[in-house]
């Protein structure tokens, strides 16, 4: 089994995990396939992308960035406007 480097997490009112992948390419595949219709007139979303290190599992089991590490920013998110990712 492949080690899991990235996260692909999204919502709109709180997260959700659509999976993980060992590369970065696969994540922004993987993102552009998960795509959410946001309400209030917010339309479509990419997840953003989170390295696996930034992200904890809860006790439900879902996986969600970190909040007691602070320092949990995306990796990449996708630039609607621009049609690009968008990497830090």
């Amino acid at each position: 089994m492949k080690k899991i480097n990235y996260y692909v997490i999204g919502g709109q009112y709180e997260f959700f995990c659509h999976g993980g992948t060992p590369t970065l390419l696969g994540a922004k595949r993987l993102a552009r396939k998960c795509q959410e219709y946001w309400d209030n007139w917010a339309g479509w979303h990419t997840p953003d992308i989170y390295a696996a290190e930034d992200c904890c599992r809860l006790d439900n089991g879902d996986i969600v960035p970190d909040r007691e590490t602070q320092d949990a920013r995306p990796v990449a998110t996708w630039d609607n406007d621009a049609k690009r990712w968008i990497e830090d």
